[in-house]
């Protein structure tokens, strides 16, 4: 029988979690880590933006990228994550789901996930919990008055 998921990101990770049989605990699913996150943006691929020439022919000017390379690997984790709970659904590992974000990484998540997914999302916060520790997580969402 599956459980209800509580899915904290971040570009540079996600920790997932499982309601406990006491529900005022957590317990540890998985720990997702982006080591992309941590690269500076020069390790992404050129140091400075490609040229063109504009249509009127009037000057050179910089090429700006529509998806950065550091908003290309924050995408392309929010798909990871995306994929995990997928598996767990199909698993039957997971029947509701919490999604805890900041607002970008939130949003990624949401464009991410499968519509059958996305159906299980009971409950968002668009908050960064990245630095609150695993044992602390449960105390702080309940005092917020979320999910638990």
């Amino acid at each position: 029988m599956g459980k209800n998921w509580l899915v904290i990101a971040h570009r540079a990770g996600a920790r997932i979690f499982a309601r406990g049989d006491d529900p005022h605990t957590l317990e540890v699913v998985e720990h997702m880590d982006n080591p992309q996150a941590h690269q500076p943006e020069r390790e992404f691929g050129s140091d400075r933006p490609g040229r063109s020439v504009d249509s009127s022919r009037h000057g050179r000017h910089a090429m700006n990228n529509e998806a950065p390379a550091r908003e290309a690997s924050a995408q392309k984790f929010a798909r990871r994550i995306a994929e995990r709970l997928d598996a767990a659904r199909v698993g039957h590992e997971l029947v509701q789901l919490a999604l805890v974000a900041e607002p970008h990484m939130l949003g990624l998540l949401r464009d991410a996930l499968s519509p059958h997914t996305a159906a299980l999302v009971s409950a968002e916060l668009e908050k960064d919990l990245l630095h609150v520790a695993d044992k602390d997580l449960a105390a702080y969402l309940k005092q917020a008055n979320f999910w638990i």
